[in-house]
């Protein structure tokens, strides 16, 4: 009686043991596939940080912008006639113009894109010099006439690029580049009125209603800067060179020795540079404000001047050369989807 005591009382001991030693295995083995859970679930969550999110305005399939602006122009051109280098200079400067601006881009096959942009602009300032010369580089000056300077300016451009990806940092920065070529035309239609004679110095003088209305227009090569940031904010440059095809044609309506409505015509090969640099904010989803700087620096060589008298004849003199370089400031809004 008291070994089957004892030996039920091992039994329940033994029973309480293996027990024991279950739970305990068990426990262990379930704590272990926790953690394995858990550190699967942490190595998942450091598997999507680690895969970095393109910003949404990089998948944008199209995108347009309106803007409006303050500009500011400046031109001018001589001629040279006999033995004098310079015989003829005209300036138009400090030209405020008051501008518009629409441009559209569309993406796609993922790195492909092609923009375009229209512009129109009205001057509402600025001021014209006419000067000529009896001596080498402008001495001998015998007349010059300071005059009010109007009319209105048009510009586009459109351009083909692939954009290449340079730094994706989880979605925190995004900088692309994009090789750009394309096609440009500007034109500047200028006016000359309210005329005053300042050598000799005979004062203001009636009827003065001249134009001379440029072109230049050619293909050009360039690059598209964009950095994205995660704090809505996006940066944008541009630079573009330009090859130009310059043509001009005037109508000086006070010189009755020269035919009517074309005086002359302007043509030369030239050359220009355009740079720009903006930044936008997006304000609500698919709409953006911005403002962008841009300056243009645009030159010709030696062209051709051809002049048509009244009389029906032609005249040919050296054209030395044209000069345009213009500042703008615009601010705008941009839609994208």
């Amino acid at each position: 009686m008291w070994l089957t005591k004892v030996n039920i009382k091992q039994s329940v001991a033994l029973i309480l043991l293996v027990c024991c030693c279950t739970l305990v295995t068990t426990a262990e083995s379930l704590a272990g596939d926790d953690l394995k859970i858990d550190q699967q679930s942490v190595m998942e969550k450091k598997l999507l940080v680690g895969q970095p999110e393109k910003p949404a305005s990089s998948h944008k399939l199209f995108e347009f912008s309106l803007r409006a602006g303050y500009r500011k122009d400046n031109l001018n051109w001589s001629e040279a006639g006999g033995s004098v280098n310079i015989i003829s200079e005209l300036k138009w400067e400090n030209l405020e113009i008051a501008q518009i601006s629409s441009a559209a881009k569309l993406n796609f096959n993922s790195e492909w894109s092609l923009r375009g942009m229209l512009g129109y602009g009205s001057i509402y300032s600025g001021r014209n010099q006419d000067s000529d010369y009896n001596g080498n580089n402008r001495t001998l000056e015998f007349s010059r006439s300071n005059n009010k300077a109007g009319g209105e300016v048009r510009d586009a451009s459109i351009g083909l690029g692939r954009t290449i990806q340079l730094l994706d940092n989880a979605g925190e920065h995004f900088l692309s580049v994009t090789p750009l070529v394309g096609l440009s035309i500007h034109q500047q239609n200028l006016t000359m009125t309210d005329g005053v004679q300042t050598l000799p110095a005979t004062g203001s003088f009636p009827g003065l209603n001249s134009s001379y209305d440029a072109q230049w227009q050619g293909p050009w090569v360039g690059m598209d800067i964009l950095l994205e940031s995660g704090l809505n904010w996006t940066l944008s440059a541009t630079a573009e060179y330009h090859w130009a095809d310059y043509s001009a044609h005037a109508n000086w309506n006070l010189r009755p020795e020269f035919s009517h409505p074309v005086s002359f015509t302007h043509a030369a090969k030239g050359q220009g540079v355009f740079l720009a640099a903006g930044a936008t904010y997006i304000v609500r989803k698919n709409w953006k404000i911005g403002m962008t700087v841009e300056v243009q620096q645009w030159s010709t060589g030696s062209g051709i001047d051809q002049t048509f008298f009244s009389d029906g004849t032609v005249g040919y003199y050296p054209l030395n050369g044209v000069n345009w370089e213009s500042t703008s400031v615009n601010f705008g809004m941009v839609y994208s989807y």
